[in-house]
């Protein structure tokens, strides 16, 4: 039985399509077919239920899943401390970064990881925490740099900096007088949000919802600029983490009452062994703070 057979019947288990997990392992949906099928015809057993344009895990299927997992893990997490145990000096480090925490933190990362590791490649995945937080317990990334709040179990958080949420608001705008920023206040405005999956758009949702305020959200986008641009071309006010850098002059930065703060951590998940590379990493990111 061919060890890769069984790793693409995790991709596709955990895809639920034969077309995206092809994708993903950079095969032809032919080969990946014919090898699932050898797959069953070893064990004897159907895996998958085919339909139109799914998969879904039979009784059997679900079985080999919760086996072999976290098998595959443990036998991931061997290689790599034999590798490290080598003191390999290459390699390929995938870490998560939301677009506004990477604003002020990938520059620094990027140089300390190139100075201290230069035959190593840094794989950046920007997404918000949220959704990074659900890759990393799904183990598709070595670790991400993400607003920790009510950290899951199976991860492990390392703080490095505190953190405010303000207001972006145009220096025309009405409350761009105000000292700070009532969340009643913002009763009817024009919000410009980061997408669904930050924390941030999550976090201020509610607590406009706790005033009874349903959200006027004109625009959302990941892209941190272009929501500077529009919240001043369209009058409407958006929300900046500090200490993201800003250099302009027709926005000011108000803080929210009660004041809006998190903690930016490092996150792993808690099965996956943590390499040398890693660890020197983690520890320069603890000192920026």
């Amino acid at each position: 039985m061919k060890l890769k057979y069984l790793e693409y019947f995790l991709v596709i288990a955990d895809t639920g399509n034969i077309t995206y997990a092809a994708q993903q392992l950079y095969l032809s949906q032919p080969n990946l077919t014919v090898a699932i099928k050898k797959l069953e015809e070893e064990l004897g057993v159907t895996l998958f239920e085919r339909q139109h344009k799914s998969v879904t895990l039979t009784a059997e299927g679900e079985l080999l899943y919760r086996r072999l997992r976290p098998i595959l893990k443990d036998l991931s997490n061997a290689l790599e401390e034999v590798k490290d145990l080598g003191q390999k000096n290459d390699g390929v480090l995938k870490i998560g970064i939301p677009p506004m925490i990477g604003s002020f933190m990938i520059q620094p990362l990027l140089n300390h990881f190139r100075k201290e590791n230069p035959a190593w490649e840094l794989n950046i995945v920007e997404e918000g925490s949220v959704g990074l937080e659900h890759k990393l317990s799904k183990n598709e990334l070595d670790m991400a740099i993400i607003i920790a709040h009510n950290t899951p179990s199976n991860l492990t958080a390392v703080p490095l900096m505190n953190v405010e949420y303000k207001a972006c608001v145009p220096v025309g705008h009405r409350l761009a007088g105000h000292a700070q920023i009532a969340f009643e206040e913002l009763q009817n405005e024009s919000l410009i949000m980061m997408q669904l999956d930050s924390f941030h758009r999550q976090y201020i949702t509610k607590q406009l919802e706790k005033q009874a305020i349903t959200p006027h959200i004109v625009m959302s986008s990941n892209q941190v600029n272009n929501n500077l641009d529009m919240t001043v071309k369209t009058n409407s006010i958006s929300f900046l983490l500090t200490p993201t850098p800003i250099q302009r002059n027709d926005i000011r930065l108000i803080s929210l009452d009660p004041p809006v703060t998190a903690t930016v951590a490092v996150v792993y998940p808690n099965n996956t062994y943590v390499n040398s590379t890693l660890k020197k990493l983690i520890a320069y990111l603890q000192e920026l703070k």
